[in-house]
């Protein structure tokens, strides 16, 4: 016996519950907002994806398959790697100045849920050793051509602009304001000049 075939894109609905959570956080997001957002009833929500905290963890892998990703292919871009890194800390800078800042999904997810949540906790802090893996390439790269001095550490460094990355995000999710987001941005980047 054959299932029905699937009235609706099982991507599509992953990407729009992940801005669910991402917008609202585990908590906050009922299973009604999670409904109302990916377009589907109730029985298709589990039958595809099982209960809410399995939802979630499929939006956080769902977050590392495009977002974290796309942080990745930035600073694993062809050019300069310094300029990479530059490039992206302008690009985060504008999000974290936004008015509607969100936040990341990882580091707000740090924060609700991975102190009690040990499966979530190990996919979050997944994701942000990527992002300190993708920086640490970029530095590195950025000794091998000459853009940084051979003195430099690049995993230290990685972590601190990481740290800095999801520290942006926070600040602008808390509205620091622009000047702030300047501030940190260029004092960041006078650590890699």
């Amino acid at each position: 016996m054959v299932g029905r075939p699937k009235e609706f894109d099982e991507e599509e609905a992953l990407k729009r519950a992940m801005e669910v959570f991402w917008s609202h956080g585990y908590e906050a997001a009922s299973v009604q907002d999670l409904l109302d957002a990916m377009g589907i009833n109730r029985g298709s929500l589990y039958g595809t994806f099982g209960d809410k905290h399995a939802l979630f963890t499929a939006a956080i892998d769902h977050y590392g398959r495009t977002v974290t990703r796309g942080i990745e292919d930035s600073l694993d871009g062809s050019g300069s790697p310094l300029g990479n890194i530059r490039k992206l800390l302008g690009r985060m800078a504008v999000l974290a100045a936004d008015d509607k800042c969100r936040g990341c999904l990882a580091t707000n997810t740090v924060i609700e849920l991975a102190p009690h949540d040990p499966k979530v906790a190990e996919a979050v802090k997944s994701l942000l050793l990527r992002v300190e893996k993708a920086f640490q390439r970029a530095l590195e790269r950025a000794v091998e051509c000459g853009e940084l001095s051979g003195d430099v550490n690049p995993r230290a460094l990685a972590r601190f602009l990481s740290c800095t990355l999801q520290g942006l995000v926070v600040m602008g999710k808390a509205e620091a304001g622009r000047s702030t987001i300047k501030d940190i941005v260029s004092v960041t980047l006078s650590a890699v000049a």
